[in-house]
């Protein structure tokens, strides 16, 4: 007699997740790869930083348990693992005791998400360009050559 899956959106997710996982040393090298072909990222031709900037390296570091390096590369991508992580446990407690597991966020949860990316987007630019705090410190020599310029 054949079972019926609950939930299989629930397990798809969770399958996809699990293959963006195994795929991470390859999406790496391939956008090495396509950095080095196109001349690397648009943002930092502009001489700022996108809110996600960062965030391969934060991931990998975070897999090496390597928290500090991961928090220096994009702190919102930190947060943000966190914040992942614990609703999926939460998914998966509810999922176990039998009850409706949330899979779908609700909208309050969308225009956070959003919010946080644009003033963090803000911030640390601001924090870069005006102050020359650049914790992944791929743009901190640009600045520091225009405020010493500037004098």
């Amino acid at each position: 007699m054949k079972t019926k899956l609950r939930h299989p959106l629930l397990l798809t997710l969770h399958g996809v997740a699990l293959l963006a996982a195994l795929f991470m040393p390859l999406y790496i090298k391939v956008a090495n790869w396509l950095g080095g072909v196109f001349g690397g990222c648009l943002m930092h031709r502009f001489f700022i930083y996108c809110p996600l900037c960062g965030g391969t390296r934060a991931i990998a570091a975070l897999t090496r348990f390597q928290f500090l390096e991961a928090w220096n590369y994009n702190a919102l991508v930190v947060l943000l693992s966190v914040v992942v992580l614990g609703l999926d446990v939460w998914v998966w407690i509810r999922y176990l005791q039998k009850k409706e597991p949330l899979i779908i966020l609700p909208r309050w949860a969308w225009i956070t998400a959003c919010v946080l990316l644009v003033v963090y987007f803000i911030l640390r630019n601001v924090l870069m360009i005006f102050f020359g705090i650049d914790p992944t410190g791929d743009l901190v020599y640009f600045w520091d050559a225009i405020r010493a310029v500037r004098g």
